[in-house]
């Protein structure tokens, strides 16, 4: 028989969840924040019919784990006013990097796409400038 100095913790329900992905987002949020946590009633064949998923923690960790799902907004930073290295088209005209063009085929795309994509396609790869309207071969 283990004997032991501490006493067991008591496990209490801390949310009930409707949609058991907002639990699990829920949990890895506790995990990450390094409270012990557990979801119930998680394999419901029926789904939200038999009852929600409820996630449980310790008594002693419902203040931490009540902080840690808190909604948080993080401080916003200002974009540099360095462009990017990028590979992205730029505007012939204006230089502008608000630029579309047509999807191409990649090697990774499916056959239903590149059949859509051949048959649908100009000869030429267009682009389209925002910034000026202009449209150019890509």
């Amino acid at each position: 028989m283990h004997s032991s100095s501490t006493e067991p913790s008591q496990i209490v329900l801390l949310a009930s969840f409707t949609d058991i992905i907002a639990a699990h987002l829920a949990k890895n949020q506790l995990e990450a924040a390094d409270i012990p946590c557990f979801l119930g009633n998680e394999n419901r064949p029926y789904g939200p019919v038999l009852g929600a998923v409820r996630l449980f923690v310790r008594a002693e960790d419902v203040a931490a784990a009540q902080q840690a799902l808190q909604p948080h907004h993080s401080v916003m930073h200002t974009l540099s006013d360095e462009p990017a290295a990028s590979t992205a088209p730029r505007c012939p005209r204006c230089h502008h990097p608000d630029v579309v063009c047509r999807h191409q085929p990649q090697p990774h795309d499916n056959l239903f796409v590149k059949l859509r994509l051949w048959l649908l396609a100009p000869e030429r790869p267009q682009c389209h400038c925002f910034q000026c309207g202009f449209d150019f071969e890509g």
